[in-house]
């Protein structure tokens, strides 16, 4: 998984970046060109030690490579060879998820971001340890805090930490809910006041359907894969 020196500088830069947007809706002028201008300063020093000319990151991970393609932290010059990496780290799992809890939210989201969806419904669908659908096939009806809280056997996992009731990993639901279902709040006008419909079809998901209740009504949106067309509804 990744480390702590490639973590650390990822949420150095994701925080800066926040916070020149924060500063931006306060009309703090001063304070959002200073974290803008130190926030170029962490992206460039993000792919001066942890890119490697061949466009490999460092650590080789599932999280490394998650993030630095949602955070937009990869240069053009290594976009492709970084793609072909990250594909490959995917395939070496066995298509096994490899993230903790700061990885797995930015997973399949970045892997759908750079048309993977091949690879984001092999992973998401895994019925192995560790996977979603492993605790399914257990009969989990919440989502675990860890992937082996339960043996194939039925043994119960019973350290002092195994909660069956955890949200950490059911972070993929905004997966399901932004990119499969494809209904997101626009980033310009925040409580739903404008919607992003954008969804991934995955045909082995279809049929697929989701609302959101706001302040102005409902936001529904679905699809249906047959006889290779979708059908979208909204």
């Amino acid at each position: 998984t990744i480390a702590d020196d490639c973590a650390a500088t990822l949420y150095h830069f994701i925080s800066t970046d926040l916070l020149a947007k924060i500063a931006a809706v306060l009309g703090e002028d001063a304070l959002e060109e200073q974290m803008k201008r130190r926030a170029d300063e962490i992206r460039q020093a993000f792919a001066n030690e942890f890119i490697t000319p061949a466009g490999r990151l460092a650590h080789n991970d599932q999280t490394s490579y998650a993030l630095a393609f949602l955070q937009d932290l990869i240069p053009a010059e290594h976009d492709e060879a970084a793609r072909r990496h990250f594909r490959q780290v995917i395939i070496d799992a066995d298509y096994k998820i490899g993230t903790g809890f700061i990885g797995t939210p930015a997973l399949l989201p970045a892997l759908t971001k750079l048309g993977m969806d091949d690879l984001a419904e092999k992973v998401f669908l895994q019925e192995d340890v560790p996977g979603w659908l492993y605790q399914v096939s257990k009969g989990a009806t919440t989502i675990w805090e860890r992937w082996d809280s339960m043996a194939p056997d039925g043994t119960i996992y019973e350290p002092d930490m195994n909660s069956y009731n955890h949200y950490a990993y059911g972070a993929v639901c905004q997966w399901l809910f932004e990119c499969v279902a494809g209904i997101s709040p626009s980033p310009d006008a925040p409580g739903f006041a404008e919607v992003i419909v954008d969804p991934a079809p995955i045909p082995s998901l279809s049929p697929v359907s989701a609302y959101h209740d706001i302040s102005q009504g409902r936001i529904e949106a679905g699809w249906r894969y047959a006889d290779n067309e979708v059908t979208y509804v909204l």
